[in-house]
């Protein structure tokens, strides 16, 4: 596990370097949110972030969140960032207030379908703005149709959007990816006041931010790499 001060060295680093890319792009550093991405990271490593004052936290499998989310003490909001399998939605439902990977609307009705209580989560429409066939996402074209069909449901409160950059990209495929996630928020504007934008991570979160990001998902250069075993 990493140390809780090398920690919050590297908490305070992203901060400095989420305020210089803000700053680039002419906004307030409260117009962006870190999300602590912890997957195959110990409980003590997210309950170290939660004590240091990270409210949000980001888990890309449903048994990692399912083992460590009852764990946890503190203010803290539990974001699903990963691909959500119709199966496993049950047992993760409960355990988060935000699902960044919503892509099919079959995935919608299966929410709907478990959901429980007054309260709506919160959810991102996620898009494949690469074209890149490993990964998940609608499709930009069928963007606009899955928002719509999210905004019909009495379970889910759509927020906006989530992309992730090409793969081993370089800046201008990075950026143009980012850059289209922007322009199909502005198409949506009219669905959603004040849409987030959940692209960028650790090796481009900079670039994302100065394309409009809203959100940004850092794992490795805040908490390290790590395999559980």
């Amino acid at each position: 596990m990493i140390d809780k001060d090398t920690l919050a060295t590297r908490l305070k680093m992203v901060q400095e370097r989420i305020a210089a890319a803000c700053l680039r792009a002419g906004r307030s550093v409260e117009s962006v949110r870190m999300i602590a991405v912890t997957k195959n990271h110990p409980l003590e490593t997210l309950q170290a972030l939660v004590d240091l004052g990270v409210k949000d936290l980001g888990e890309n499998r449903v048994p990692e969140i399912v083992e460590k989310v009852p764990g946890l003490k503190g203010e803290f909001t539990m974001h699903m960032i990963g691909h959500l399998q119709t199966n496993k939605a049950q047992k993760v439902l409960p355990l988060v207030s935000w699902i960044q990977s919503v892509d099919r609307e079959r995935l919608v009705s299966r929410l709907e379908s478990l959901h429980q209580g007054e309260q709506k989560v919160k959810v991102l429409v996620e898009v494949n703005t690469t074209g890149e066939e490993s990964k998940n996402g609608c499709s930009p074209k069928q963007c606009r149709a899955l928002c719509e069909r999210v905004m019909t449901s009495d379970a889910l409160e759509l927020r906006g959007l989530m992309t992730i950059g090409p793969l081993g990209g370089d800046e201008h495929a990075v950026r143009k990816s980012f850059a289209l996630l922007r322009s199909l928020s502005e198409s949506c504007s009219d669905l959603v006041q004040n849409m987030e934008l959940s692209m960028g991570m650790s090796g481009d979160f900079e670039w994302a931010i100065e394309e409009g990001a809203t959100m940004v998902r850092i794992g490795t250069t805040l908490v390290g790499a790590r395999i559980l075993q």
